[in-house]
């Protein structure tokens, strides 16, 4: 838009203060990818270099047009239209730079608030359906389909999954593990995990957990601390002649490859359900539940700052059996 046309500056910007305001690596990477899809809405290449005068017309009408733009955004990665809660994300997105637009008195207050009340309080409910959980079935047929893969690439995407599901690790977490990270805690094998806000945990694993990863390590010739788990691999060859070999010790794997091996493997499984790597992490705490795993263990795992995501967004259990069967020490004479 023609209003916001960018102007080089040698002072440091608002969209950059905004993001030095964000601690983890993550978050700020997350935020430039939402605003990245403001900025292509307004026509624009980077919020980095607008003018001081330029934001102030940036109108609520057009935070309102952007709304209804995002509602019928058909997504080029997925092929579907955005689920609730990640235009719910963006419009946050939005509403958070222009109030750092507002603290460096660049913005108006009052037009701030007209976007905080009347327009993203008229957002859809946020809903999470759109995470599906995996069944046992399918569950067994993505982690053997992954296993019969040749090679390294047998090796790591097996692992991938098998941590996925046992931890209920995010994909970026995954992505961002180190062998530093794995570590023993009071004779426990676990890895430390960094994750929103930049959070530290200690997520236990089994011990064959745990002789699985170091097997890959070994396997994929990953040694030293500071390298990556998990790296990306290089195909040679067709069919039963390819090989795989690591194509940069030093490169971690990115967090959307992920979504690309699940892909594959979903295809070679013959799994018709949709399942995304955050599916793993619905059916770790459904599971964990089911198995009576204490709720708090989960959240540690999870890494929650409350139990309410766990209850009420990733839990599909249907809970119908009378709870009174968990009381203990209760008297009923015999009939």
């Amino acid at each position: 838009m023609d209003q916001l046309s960018t102007i080089n500056t040698t002072q440091i910007s608002v969209y950059q203060r905004f993001l030095a305001g964000k601690r983890s690596p993550l978050t700020r990477a997350a935020y430039r990818y939402d605003l990245k899809r403001f900025a292509q809405f307004l026509e624009i290449e980077t919020f980095d270099h607008i003018p001081d005068g330029g934001w102030a017309k940036l109108d609520p009408a057009m935070v309102s047009a952007y709304i209804e733009w995002l509602a019928t955004y058909t997504s080029a990665h997925t092929g579907r239209r955005y689920s609730t809660a990640t235009i719910a994300r963006q419009v946050t997105a939005v509403r958070e730079l222009l109030t750092e637009a507002m603290y460096c008195g660049l913005y108006p207050a009052d037009r701030l608030a007209y976007i905080k009340d009347r327009i993203t309080k008229a957002l859809p409910t946020v809903t999470h359906n759109h995470h599906s959980s995996i069944s046992n079935d399918d569950l067994t047929a993505i982690l053997k389909a992954a296993y019969d893969q040749p090679g390294l690439r047998g090796s790591r995407d097996y692992l991938i999954f098998r941590l996925l599901v046992e931890t209920g690790l995010r994909r970026a977490e995954l992505a961002g593990l180190s062998i530093r990270d794995i570590e023993r805690h009071q004779g426990v094998s676990g890895l430390v995990v960094r994750g929103k806000g930049d959070r530290l945990r200690f997520v236990g694993i089994e011990d064959d957990t745990h002789a699985l990863i170091l097997s890959w390590l070994d396997e994929a010739g990953q040694v030293g601390p500071e390298l990556p788990i998990f790296c990306r691999l290089r195909k040679r060859g067709r069919g039963e002649e390819a090989r795989f070999s690591v194509v940069d010790r030093a490169k971690r794997l990115h967090p959307r490859s992920i979504n690309t091996i699940l892909t594959a493997v979903l295809g070679q499984a013959g799994v018709l359900s949709r399942v995304t790597p955050h599916s793993f992490r619905v059916a770790f705490v459904t599971q964990a539940l089911d198995g009576d795993a204490p709720i708090l263990a989960v959240q540690q795992a999870t890494g929650h700052t409350t139990t309410r995501m766990i209850t009420e967004v990733y839990d599909r259990n249907t809970y119908t059996a009378p709870v009174s069967r968990f009381i203990k020490g209760v008297y009923k004479p015999e009939k």
